[in-house]
């Protein structure tokens, strides 16, 4: 099984292809690595495709203090992933939370990065209040209830209801994916990560100076990111943005075959 040690805990990740700059997956909040299981082989050919899950996430390890968790520390733990797979340059795309971890360590490392592909990011930046009001109820669901009642609350939410809505295979497969995970690791993430990281605002002055190739992607009904996206559409030096019409906040499970052939385009001109 293919564990990468780093800062203190064990990454599980997968593998597929090889190229020059691999494209490296970051996956949502409560998502884990296969919610990407449609992307991965579609994207891999002649580039190479990693994907792993994030502390607290699925197979990786999932400290049990709530020190271990910080969106600090989930932009670190991508790059010592980077740094143990021997990938000195990589595009990065990264969903909702996996979205906001790629584009702070493309913040960061741009020389690390070839392209960034950011989809459904940036909710909380807007209707902060409510949103920390909603990640501590899903957390306190956790602590009291498990992984079964928060997998029952996470599909009544609107970022996964769309999906959902598309039939009993969809809810069958994003239910697969929230119970891969151990209760206190998602808990500990929502309450450090997602409550506490800083907005996408926040970032203007950095989005500004920021010179790697950007590729925007949201749902036309992803209510608590269209807004975030526009900013981040006009403030990021280059940035290419889609909006995906009839689509919510999981673009790449809602409609897979659009949301790969964006990403293969984005990033074949220059083979980045």
């Amino acid at each position: 099984m293919p564990i990468a040690r780093v800062n203190d805990i064990a990454l599980y990740y997968e593998s597929m292809g090889a190229g020059r700059s691999p494209l490296v997956l970051v996956h949502g909040f409560a998502c884990g690595i296969r919610s990407w299981d449609l992307q991965v082989p579609s994207l891999a050919p002649g580039r190479g495709v990693v994907a792993y899950d994030l502390r607290g996430h699925g197979i990786s390890e999932a400290p049990g203090e709530a020190s271990a968790y910080s969106q600090a520390t989930s932009v670190a733990d991508l790059g010592a992933l980077l740094a143990h797979l021997g990938i000195l340059r990589a595009a990065l795309c990264g969903l909702s939370m996996g979205g906001n971890i790629a584009l702070n360590f493309a913040l960061a490392h741009p020389d690390m990065v070839s392209a960034l592909v950011v989809a459904d990011t940036g909710a909380g930046s807007d209707d902060t209040a409510d949103w920390v009001r909603d990640v501590h109820a899903f957390a306190r669901t956790l602590d009291r209830d498990g992984m079964e009642a928060f997998a029952d609350a996470a599909c009544a939410n609107q970022l996964f209801a769309r999906y959902i809505a598309q039939g009993p295979e969809a809810e069958r497969r994003i239910r697969a994916c929230l119970m891969t995970h151990r209760a206190h690791g998602i808990a500990h993430t929502a309450r450090e990560v997602l409550a506490r990281r800083p907005t996408i605002y926040s970032l203007e002055d950095r989005l500004r100076r920021l010179r790697v190739p950007t590729l925007l992607i949201v749902g036309e009904h992803d209510d608590p990111c269209r807004k975030i996206h526009d900013f981040m559409a006009r403030t990021i030096p280059g940035a290419r943005s889609v909006v995906l019409p009839g689509l919510g906040h999981l673009t790449p499970l809602e409609a897979p075959d659009r949301f790969n052939r964006l990403v293969s385009r984005f990033l074949a001109p220059a083979k980045r």
